[in-house]
């Protein structure tokens, strides 16, 4: 039922499409038109500080079927290096060039997306209320979905086509706090003079050493990723910025974990008569959908009915279902194909992509309630 070939055509027109985080605008106005050529009126919300545009939404009323409204979300924006994408076929698959990412994380899930709601109204098939909402800037800590105002979201439950494997059934993931820790030191001539300085960049490293990073336990992680300071190999650094992230399903260890990492900048900093200013975020909270839920077993009939064998499972990452969840709205992730994500090397199986656009078309069938 899915139409292949016109599924790879849309996925690859998308994927050429430049769309970075903040900068999405020219791909929403083509999506407003493909919304517009199939009959329907979408509106721009919730546009983020800083953004082009908002994110996308549109509402479809039920066909030949009552129930719950169900929203499709899939998010528009790519990392980098993402400017000038040019898809290759071979093999089955569907890479870049080599010299930028894909894109298939998320134009797989926007592309299939378009692809289902051609096929309901061509085909007439019965399906429940619908809410379809393309979100922006999500790879940039979810900020697109956390713009949204609440009352733009009219759905009962979701699903979020952000995975890669399309066997998955995410229903839970973690907390996310980030840190963010600036270190002054004092300036000093490091040839003449170094016992006068004091070295922020000395204290910083004293400090990470000291702290607990990779993996904390089977459910917690933390890591420093970005470390900014110095002006000249010949002058003592008199300061320094480090930025950081903790993540766990279980909010007392994100807690406990962020406080480690406190702790450690603070004391040692002091050893080192260096001063700390930190800062600390709470990115997104952590969702956990019951596996009793309409949704998952919705999820669960829809992949078997398409002989895909369900993997029930969490991720360690974030996602605008985290957000969807912090608004009461149950939601999973689900995937539709996309592999090496977020690297030169991502590449997507056309089978995945058609198997993983079926399996969602046959969720949407399970909320069909006569």
């Amino acid at each position: 039922m899915i139409n292949q070939q016109r599924l790879v055509k849309t996925f690859k027109q998308l994927v050429k499409i430049d769309s970075l985080s903040l900068q999405e605008a020219v791909i929403m106005r083509h999506l407003k038109k493909e919304l517009a050529a199939l009959g329907y009126r979408s509106t721009f919300v919730g546009r983020p500080d800083k953004g082009e545009v908002g994110s996308l939404s549109v509402l479809i009323p039920a066909y030949k079927s009552k129930g719950p409204r169900l929203m499709l979300n899939a998010h528009v924006d790519t990392v980098v290096p993402g400017k000038g994408i040019k898809p290759l076929e071979k093999g089955g698959y569907i890479t870049s060039d080599g010299t930028t990412i894909l894109g298939a994380d998320n134009k797989a899930g926007v592309a299939v997306i378009l692809e289902l709601l051609r096929v309901l109204k061509e085909k007439k098939l019965p399906h429940p209320p619908l809410q379809v909402l393309f979100t922006v800037a999500e790879e940039i800590g979810l900020v697109g979905a956390a713009a949204l105002p609440r009352a733009a979201l009219k759905a009962d439950y979701a699903l979020v086509l952000d995975g890669g494997d399309i066997e998955k059934i995410v229903h839970f993931a973690p907390n996310q706090y980030n840190i963010v820790a600036r270190v002054y030191g004092q300036a000093a001539h490091a040839g003449i003079h170094p016992e006068e300085g004091i070295s922020a960049i000395k204290a910083a490293s004293a400090a990470i050493v000291k702290m607990k990073l990779g993996r904390i336990d089977y459910e917690t992680t933390a890591n420093i990723g970005i470390i900014r300071g110095g002006r000249a190999t010949n002058i003592i650094p008199d300061e320094v910025e480090i930025r950081g992230e903790a993540r766990s399903h279980k909010l007392a260890k994100v807690k406990k974990q962020i406080a480690q990492m406190e702790k450690a900048l603070m004391t040692e900093c002091r050893k080192h008569g260096a001063v700390c200013k930190i800062k600390f975020a709470r990115i997104y909270e952590a969702f956990n959908v019951s596996e009793e839920s309409p949704l998952m077993e919705a999820a669960v009939d829809g992949m078997k009915a398409a002989g895909v064998r369900p993997e029930i499972t969490g991720t360690g990452g974030g996602s605008d279902a985290n957000v969807f969840n912090a608004w009461g709205i149950p939601s999973i992730i689900m995937g539709v194909g996309a592999d090496n994500v977020h690297t030169t090397k991502e590449r997507i199986a056309v089978r995945d992509l058609v198997r993983g656009a079926t399996v969602i078309l046959n969720v949407i069938k399970e909320f069909n309630y006569e």
